[in-house]
């Protein structure tokens, strides 16, 4: 039996209002949270689905999973449980013998609790391990490319996961650093960073060279492009898709994935009819969803945060 703590300050879900507009969960038997964290989102499912209305609960995390088992405790026989990558949710809902659902979740967030534990090696502003790993699976972790990785192999990792313009100078940095002595934090490696960015940009820069280590470190993009066909397939007919996204690598994949399933078709222009019989999978529903002024200033999580929804045909 899992004790409630009331000592826990769970992270706080975005756009919850809208989400739950977005998957018609008041008429909904059937959803997945495929990247629940500390079940926030689930707790909301849960609240406003019909009595005989079950989530399941996805996160590869296992100690996420537990604090959303402690948080959800009063709704033990409406959840499904599961620690897994929000990709594999096909084989996730074959184990549990549910055929298709009615709606998907995916927030692409990373939980406070996860991203704010300094053994994991997510911040900049805290001093720990250069890790970032959000599983202990195999692959390198953040140390390991800092400190093994080409100039050439750092540069194009900080530039194409963080878009930062310096990539090529922090590279050089960084390996230039190692050579004295392995870069093993994140203290370490903010020290690098602020030896050739200062100033007004500063925060800025750490924070996407950080990003571009978390992503790349975690196989965050590969995830989501595996996950989203995954997902539609998983929706019954009429059911819905909803992913939100925090930065424009996550939202241009989901924005092209939608466009690309609403309008398949792969005929040249100047054909008066279709003739490739590709149909259209998805439809998009409703235009960029963004949070309220208020819920930014309430939750400082949700500034970045852009949902977009599809409805499966």
């Amino acid at each position: 039996m899992i004790l409630h703590d009331s000592r826990i300050e769970y992270h706080k879900p975005v756009l919850v209002d809208q989400v739950l507009n977005a998957l018609n969960v008041s008429g909904s038997l059937s959803i997945v949270d495929a990247t629940a964290g500390d079940g926030g989102h689930v707790k909301a499912f849960l609240q406003n689905m019909p009595q005989d209305g079950i989530v399941v609960t996805i996160d590869r995390d296992k100690d996420a999973i537990q604090r959303a088992k402690q948080r959800l405790q009063d709704f033990q026989d409406k959840c499904r449980f599961v620690c897994a990558n929000y990709s594999e949710i096909d084989r996730v809902l074959y184990d549990l013998e549910i055929p298709q659902v009615d709606g998907v979740l995916g927030d692409l967030g990373v939980s406070r609790l996860q991203i704010s534990n300094p053994e994991k090696g997510f911040m900049y502003m805290t001093d720990g391990p250069l890790s970032m790993k959000m599983t202990l699976d195999s692959g390198p972790d953040a140390s390991d490319v800092v400190n093994n990785y080409s100039q050439e192999e750092i540069a194009d990792i900080i530039y194409k996961f963080g878009e930062e313009r310096d990539s090529r100078k922090i590279a050089r940095a960084i390996v230039k650093s190692r050579e004295q002595k392995k870069i093993k934090t994140t203290g370490d490696l903010v020290a690098v960073v602020k030896k050739v960015v200062s100033g007004k940009y500063e925060i800025k820069t750490l924070a996407r060279v950080f990003q571009a280590l978390r992503i790349y470190v975690n196989n965050e993009l590969e995830h989501l492009t595996r996950f989203l066909p995954n997902a539609v397939a998983a929706l019954k007919p009429g059911g819905r898709l909803a992913v939100i996204s925090y930065h424009s690598l996550e939202d241009r994949i989901v924005k092209n994935f939608i466009r690309e399933q609403a309008n398949p078709c792969i005929c040249p222009k100047d054909l008066p009819v279709c003739v490739c019989g590709k149909k259209p999978v998805l439809r998009a529903v409703g235009k960029l969803i963004v949070p309220e002024k208020n819920e930014i200033a309430d939750n400082s999580s949700a500034r970045s945060a852009r949902m977009r929804v599809a409805e499966k045909i």
